[in-house]
């Protein structure tokens, strides 16, 4: 959720889903767009490796749905990253990695 807990608090800002973007003008407004699924990063909707500091710097404040994984950063890397980003785009693992085949 934006930095607005409460009515009160609310200020205007972008929100993003359904590969839109739109000015959250008042709080109702910023409700209705949330309950839809809406949130506040473009980039949260593709999925992807996140920019933006570290925790001890402070994070990146992200909103996930049920269902969501996030990968902790130790395990993003080069040899990784690759079928990680196959995964997000595909929704499956790679064919030459099914994890099914190696069972067998």
């Amino acid at each position: 959720m934006s930095k607005s807990k409460t009515k009160k608090d609310f200020k205007p800002h972008m929100m993003y889903g359904d590969g839109k973007s739109k000015k959250a003008k008042t709080y109702k407004e910023h409700m209705s767009l949330k309950k839809k699924g809406w949130g506040h990063s473009k980039q949260a909707q593709k999925g992807g490796k996140m920019k933006g500091p570290s925790h001890q710097k402070g994070g990146i404040p992200i909103e996930v749905e049920g269902g969501e994984y996030v990968i902790k950063k130790d395990s993003v890397n080069g040899n990784t990253e690759p079928f990680l980003e196959y995964i997000n785009v595909h929704g499956k693992l790679p064919p030459s990695i099914d994890a099914k085949k190696r069972r067998k």
